[in-house]
């Protein structure tokens, strides 16, 4: 600015006007010369100050117009040099100019409204030994509308990369916890302790159980016991590819394979760093990746397929299996060595027909839910298809259980209550199945059932008197510790006298 002011005094001096046009190129290169500026710097001057794409204004410290360009004057509707001399202000009322002459605070992307539009635009003091000797302004002659359509697509973008982090993170993160596995029987309690216990310690867990009991709740709550901040990567190894297991946990390096990533991609275990790795199914692994499996596990260290070289990692493993692992290594199906590695610290699962009085439980739980998600109303059960649900064995234990439920909901639709009607036939004494596998054991020992119906209700009400005295009488709380819906639980303290 200091070379375009010798300009200006310049060409004042010699032609009396604030122009700068093609032939004045050469006198500006001339002037700019004598400082050893070149004509591509003259060029881009002028440039400057013929922007058609922005305005250029520059004033003193009354505000007078000193200088402005050819763009700004055709927007004012003013003439060539008309506007020397005139108070910024008379053209634009709002003008930043005053502002950062009077504070010597420079503004930069605020919004302006020039002649009823809305304009975004930045103002400088210009300072020259230590005063305001004036200010200069840019102002953007795009619309404010074109403005804001861009910063509507740049909202949209960050929208999109939030999505898609968000995504990511609840991919790699675990959703439930220990308050979210439900249970009133001491085995299903003991259980919870004991996982409790080993969630923090530095070793590796198995968890065994049957189908549907809830092996992955238990994954995800040992992680958020202890974890919740780190990653937590689910692999189902029995739904792997063969040949894609050892780069799906490994990772492979660049040009590993015939349409490999040219960067390569990290494995399951890299992606676990510093957080756990869950394997589902771990019985389904190959025993040639158990071998791989089993060094990575004693040395915490990865190698990528296509790769010489090892990288350290640290992660706690959780396995998860419906099968019995030692009979696969009496059968030469497991590795010895790999079981006893990951085997350090075993949670067993107990079946639901192990845990009957966890049944009443989950039938009203579930109901309440799926009443919620297929927006029914079906309320109760009626006594004859609970006792029917609660003599059943449960091959299928919970996830069979809340499956069954739905059904019966839809087929009660019109209903607010499910009938023995709404069961599947095998459930039923007279159905598919012999009655030793639908009632279990201690259903032959108890014919009449008035005598069952009763030790069930006194089992209910024990249950319910035992979570209102943990709570110190607190009704709200106890019903929300039995995961049970207040209004079933107070016709419930109803029912039973409960006082």
């Amino acid at each position: 600015m200091v070379y375009l002011s010798r300009y200006w005094t310049y060409t004042e001096s010699r032609k009396g006007e604030w122009n700068v046009d093609n032939e004045n190129v050469d006198l500006i290169t001339e002037v700019l010369g004598k400082y050893g500026l070149t004509r591509i710097i003259a060029h881009a001057l002028r440039f400057v100050l013929h922007n058609p794409y922005e305005s250029f204004v520059i004033v003193n410290k009354e505000a007078n117009v000193q200088f402005m360009d050819r763009g700004s004057e055709n927007f004012f509707g003013l003439s060539h040099g008309e506007a020397l001399g005139t108070d910024i202000r008379e053209l634009v009322p709002e003008s930043g100019l005053p502002i950062a002459i009077g504070t010597g605070v420079p503004i930069i992307g605020r919004i302006f409204e020039v002649k009823g539009k809305k304009r975004i635009g930045s103002v400088y003091p210009i300072i020259k030994n230590h005063e305001i000797i004036g200010a200069m302004g840019r102002l953007l002659f795009h619309s404010f509308e074109e403005v804001e359509k861009v910063n509507s697509e740049i909202s949209k973008l960050k929208k999109e990369i939030h999505y898609f982090k968000e995504k990511e993170q609840n991919e790699y993160s675990s959703r439930y916890t220990f308050d979210n596995i439900l249970g009133v029987s001491t085995a299903i309690k003991e259980t919870i302790d004991f996982a409790r216990k080993i969630a923090p310690l530095d070793t590796d867990v198995v968890i065994t159980g049957e189908s549907g009991t809830g092996k992955e709740l238990f994954a995800h709550s040992i992680h958020s016991f202890a974890y919740r901040s780190k990653p937590f990567v689910k692999v189902n190894c029995a739904t792997i590819p063969f040949e894609l297991a050892e780069s799906e946990l490994f990772g492979y390096a660049k040009g590993a394979f015939s349409g490999a990533l040219a960067s390569g991609k990290p494995g399951k275990f890299e992606m676990a760093n510093n957080g756990t790795i869950f394997l589902d199914e771990i019985s389904s692994l190959p025993l040639s990746l158990q071998a791989k499996l089993l060094r990575v596990l004693q040395e915490r260290e990865i190698e990528r397929l296509g790769s010489t070289k090892t990288e350290k990692i640290n992660f706690k493993l959780i396995a998860a299996t419906n099968l019995d692992l030692r009979s696969m290594v009496k059968e030469g199906k497991f590795r010895e060595d790999l079981y006893y590695r990951v085997s350090k610290a075993v949670i067993q699962i107990p079946p639901l027909r192990e845990r009957k009085e966890d049944i009443p439980l989950y039938l009203s739980h579930y109901l309440d839910k799926i009443n919620r998600s297929f927006n029914t109303q079906v309320k109760t059960i009626s006594e004859n298809a609970r006792n029917i649900l609660i003599h059943y064995q449960w091959p299928g234990n919970v996830r069979e259980l809340i499956n069954l439920l739905e059904q019966a909901v839809l087929k009660a639709w019109n209903g607010d209550t499910i009938l023995e009607e709404h069961l599947p036939a095998e459930l039923a004494p007279d159905g598919n199945k012999s009655a030793k596998h639908i009632a279990g054991p201690d259903v032959t020992k108890k014919n009449d059932p008035k005598v069952f119906k009763t030790e069930i209700e006194d089992k209910e009400r024990e249950i319910i008197l035992s979570a209102i005295r943990e709570t110190g009488g607190n009704k709200r709380k106890a019903a929300a510790g039995l995961k049970m819906p207040r209004s079933t639980f107070y016709e419930k303290i109803k029912k039973y006298n409960i006082r």
